[in-house]
């Protein structure tokens, strides 16, 4: 009996196999940025801004992301779009109380403080193409 086999190979090997399909199965679905929708805009009859609050974690400021998306879809259609890499924010700032009006099929923000992205103009998807929302932005520290 002191050369007796307690596991067998294959046990281990299935459990080990296990735990490395789990395991990377969580690093793939993790994600630490969590961001909830703050306001939604109307620009026009074909699109909405939409402002996120994004947090990282206990540890990391919040930031405001502004995204431009299809009027046509619903606002949990937008949520899930995010939460990939596929839809970026034209806009992130850390400016909560920004100023943001629109005119004219255009977006007019003021901002008060640090600009960590900006690409302009805003551009979304929709069924038949993509398309552009001008922005016209005033900003100081």
């Amino acid at each position: 009996m002191r050369y007796a086999q307690v596991f067998k190979k294959s046990y281990f090997l299935i459990a080990l196999i296990a735990l490395i399909v789990t395991g990377t199965y969580q690093i793939i679905k993790f994600s630490p940025l969590e961001q909830s929708i703050i306001k939604k805009v109307r620009v026009n009859n074909l699109a909405n801004l939409y402002i996120t609050e994004a947090s990282a974690g206990a540890t990391t400021n919040f930031s405001y992301r502004y995204y431009v998306f299809d009027a046509s879809r619903s606002d949990a259609d937008f949520q899930e779009s995010v939460k990939g890499d596929n839809k970026k924010p034209f806009l992130i700032t850390d400016d909560k109380n920004a100023s943001v009006e629109v005119k004219e099929n255009c977006i007019y923000l003021k901002i008060r403080g640090r600009i960590y992205s900006y690409i302009s103009p805003a551009s979304y998807r929709n069924k038949t193409g993509i398309f552009s929302v001008p922005i016209c932005m005033e900003s100081s520290p």
